[in-house]
């Protein structure tokens, strides 16, 4: 699902640019590690570049725009624009997967950091900037998360296309991750699931309650796929997720561990068979999830399965250290 986050307004703290830069990040970044060794190199997106050098170019790209804003504000005069272009920065890209990621990582960290060193007045001020006087800093902290959504479409267009995955191995990966989350609880007594806490002040229960109620609310989509009625998904997309979270999560307060489970598990058949009926061109077909979120059914799946496995991970650990002890 692309990700397209509004720009700050007019006098947003710097706190509100740092964010916006955070978030167009992480919509890239995400569904990277659905990547194979064998596709890092291979020209597979949109525009002929493999994944190796989108991932090269944005970190590049970060880089000299942050020494650009840094020089600005330090008046240290303008930074000389590079002398290669993208294509052939991209074809010459021969450095290691980790490598390039953790230089991309880097810079999107540096520059997050750096607009939240600002204060309103850098950040609104003019500066000469290639021979002109300009708002650079702002114009560059807006543009920035754009530039990465940009490239977001074409990583989540070739990660999420069913071309890629196909019908059922899709499925395959939705229910290893649901079976995982089942192995993760497996042993625990009822007790230690509803009074320890895992996630923050969340239980084991508490972390099924809400992970139920947003695949409740994939069902939602997927139950009237491709069509997309905001209407019906208000519950969900209507406030803050704290918010949100809370008020669904109180719908489930008197549902027992056993409750909880049946309707996870129902709710997973539901989702399961909802897709299956669908056909390969309303599988394709992007749905708005709310006001500023699309995707395809692909995505729908494998980002609920990634939600699954984050909270499956929570409780795992929470056993590795000792808090959650399962049965002798």
């Amino acid at each position: 699902m692309t990700q397209m986050s509004e720009s700050p307004a007019i006098d947003s703290p710097p706190e509100a640019y740092a964010e916006r830069l955070r978030r167009s990040y992480v919509n890239f970044r995400w569904p990277l590690f659905l990547l194979t060794p064998e596709e890092y190199t291979r020209p597979c997106l949109e525009n002929g570049w493999t994944p190796l050098a989108m991932v090269a170019h944005v970190g590049y790209w970060d880089r000299f725009q942050l020494r650009r804003m840094e020089s600005a504000v330090r008046g240290g005069g303008p930074i000389p624009s590079p002398a290669a272009c993208n294509d052939e920065r991209a074809a010459c890209e021969h450095r290691s997967w980790d490598a390039v990621l953790i230089e991309a990582d880097d810079a999107r960290g540096q520059m997050i950091e750096f607009a939240l060193s600002l204060n309103q007045e850098q950040i609104d001020a003019i500066y000469e900037d290639k021979s002109e006087s300009r708002p650079v800093v702002k114009q560059l902290l807006t543009h920035m998360p754009r530039h990465v959504d940009e490239h977001a479409v074409e990583v989540h267009r070739y990660c999420f296309s069913l071309a890629r995955w196909g019908r059922e191995p899709v499925v395959a990966f939705y229910r290893r991750q649901f079976n995982n989350l089942l192995d993760a609880i497996t042993g625990l007594t009822e007790e230690s699931c509803v009074s320890i806490p895992v996630c923050g002040v969340w239980s084991v229960r508490d972390i099924l309650a809400h992970t139920l109620v947003w695949d409740e609310y994939a069902w939602e989509l997927i139950r009237q796929w491709p069509d997309s009625d905001l209407s019906e998904l208000a519950p969900w997309i209507e406030d803050d997720d704290d918010t949100v979270n809370e008020g669904l999560m109180a719908d489930k307060a008197d549902l027992t561990m056993i409750d909880l489970l049946d309707q996870l598990a129902t709710v997973h058949r539901r989702i399961v068979s909802g897709l299956r009926r669908l056909s390969e061109q309303q599988i394709q077909t992007e749905v708005a999830y709310n006001h500023e979120e699309r995707g395809n059914a692909i995505f729908l799946l494998i980002s609920m399965s990634a939600h699954t496995a984050d909270h499956a991970a929570e409780i795992y650990a929470a056993r590795a250290d000792g808090r959650l002890v399962p049965l002798a």
